[in-house]
């Protein structure tokens, strides 16, 4: 990748799919994708990595990488985690991490009420599985602004889903009064066809622009890099030859999700 304007940001969300065992691609094998050799390498252009469903195997090759100079933020619960990998030209202001501790007590109470008024049995093994969120506020080298980013994987859930948006536009709408935010991850909404509870967490995200004009084929799309303060600018699907690991044929048999690879640009100071 070559150098990109003053202003540009690239930005790749991965669901690297550790949580599904149809799926048995070796998670350190993921490193040797062409945009984490880049993010690693920090390579001129090179992306932000928001990743999901990071395995075990995944998390310890990005803390043992012994040539990265990149600045890797990872949260994890037993066998599962996000991460959220910076090239090492942006100048890293300020990080945060959590659970969604609370939405889960909350989102997990709406739920049994739902269930108990409406008889919609809830997704049980969800109430197990605690979701999280990174942030990191960054400097953009080329034109000096300042920009947050955030990094989720929402609950497929309905009711955890709704409390854990709820929780997390509160983080970003504070973070939107310092400046331009970005929120990359696999939100459990499909794009264009929002039924249920989903309906609510698309519209507490309708602030946000979509900065992904591709669809993936074959599959819905629940992927997003969504943005205020940003221009889209040029956005692609990883498929085919390109996202080829070890005992994976091709694209699909790499993850459950194609990486979604945006280029966004900072709008003008005050638009």
């Amino acid at each position: 990748m070559s150098e990109r304007p003053a202003g540009d940001v690239r930005v790749v969300t991965y669901n690297t799919a550790a949580g599904n065992p149809k799926i048995t691609t070796p998670q350190a094998a993921f490193l040797d994708l062409p945009f984490y050799r880049e993010a690693l390498g920090d390579e001129p252009g090179a992306p932000i990595l928001a990743l999901q469903e990071v395995g075990t195997a995944q998390a310890r090759a990005l803390r043992r990488h012994r040539r990265a100079k990149a600045r890797i933020l990872q949260l994890r619960r037993p066998g599962l985690g996000d991460a959220l990998v910076i090239p090492a030209r942006y100048e890293v202001l300020e990080t945060g991490r959590g659970y969604y501790g609370w939405s889960q007590v909350m989102g997990i109470l709406d739920a049994l009420a739902r269930w108990a008024r409406t008889r919609t049995t809830p997704n049980w093994r969800q109430f197990g599985e605690l979701r999280m969120w990174l942030s990191a506020r960054l400097r953009e080298p080329a034109s000096g602004r300042e920009f947050t980013i955030f990094a989720t994987h929402l609950s497929v859930e309905p009711s955890l889903k709704v409390a854990q948006a709820r929780a997390l536009v509160r983080r970003i709408d504070a973070a939107a009064e310092r400046g331009p935010v970005v929120l990359a991850g696999d939100l459990n909404v499909p794009a264009g066809h929002a039924h249920g509870l989903d309906v609510e967490v698309a519209a507490m995200l309708a602030h946000l622009r979509d900065m992904g004009t591709v669809v993936p084929p074959g599959r819905p799309n629940i992927d997003y890099v969504l943005a205020a303060g940003f221009e889209p600018v040029s956005s692609r699907i990883w498929t085919g030859d390109s996202l080829q690991l070890p005992g994976s044929p091709d694209a699909a048999h790499v993850s459950d999700h194609y990486p979604e690879d945006d280029v966004l640009r900072l709008a003008p100071a005050g638009a």
